[in-house]
């Protein structure tokens, strides 16, 4: 059984969890980022305090146009974790091969201990090209060993007519772009549902 989290910008995150439970979804809600800092004067930030009357259950963290556009750290997303799991928010960790290790040794141990890692290879996102699924495999394997026992989810130009194959080698997706077309994103679901039933 697989399970389908939306990551939605702040400001409709009401509307999603409102359509989610009127429509009776089965469906889970994530943030797109997290503040690293915990309640107070952070003009523009957003903590778990801010989102405790939302059934946000997950914090998309560390995503490779934040750490490219807004410079982001991998101190800041680990930072972002701890306050995260301070809230019982899974962090989904994203991650890509050059600081992937980096960013294991300043995660603390309870950070790690719920988090899903989504291995994002620069040159797929956003790109229309998927990394070759043989590649995914093997760098499967490596953070693995960088992040045993946690579930590894493979994004990166993923579309209706890929994901069966990284969902065969990895233990989902991060879905990007395609999702935002709604035949795209349920001709995905089809295909992921299909990979569930063979």
């Amino acid at each position: 059984m697989f399970e389908v989290v939306v990551a939605v910008p702040y400001p409709l995150l009401w509307f999603a969890q409102e359509s989610i439970e009127n429509r009776q979804l089965a469906l889970r809600l994530a943030v797109q980022d997290l503040s690293a800092f915990g309640p107070g004067a952070f003009t523009g930030e957003v903590c778990p305090e801010n989102l405790e009357d939302l059934a946000v259950d997950f914090a998309l963290l560390g995503h490779s146009e934040r750490r490219r556009y807004l410079k982001e750290t991998s101190q800041l997303v680990a930072d972002k974790c701890l306050e995260a799991r301070r809230a019982q928010i899974q962090p989904i960790l994203c991650i890509d091969t050059p600081y992937a290790e980096e960013q294991q040794q300043l995660l603390t141990n309870d950070s790690l201990a719920s988090a899903i890692i989504a291995y994002e290879p620069q040159a797929a996102i956003g790109s229309g090209l998927a990394e070759n699924p043989t590649d995914f495999f093997q760098v499967k394997k490596q953070l693995s060993q960088l992040f045993p026992r946690r579930p590894i989810l493979y994004g990166g130009s993923v579309n209706a007519g890929n994901i069966a194959e990284y969902l065969r080698l990895g233990d989902g997706v991060l879905v990007g772009t395609a999702s935002l077309d709604v035949r795209d994103f349920i001709d995905m679901l089809y295909a992921a549902r299909q990979i569930q039933e063979d």
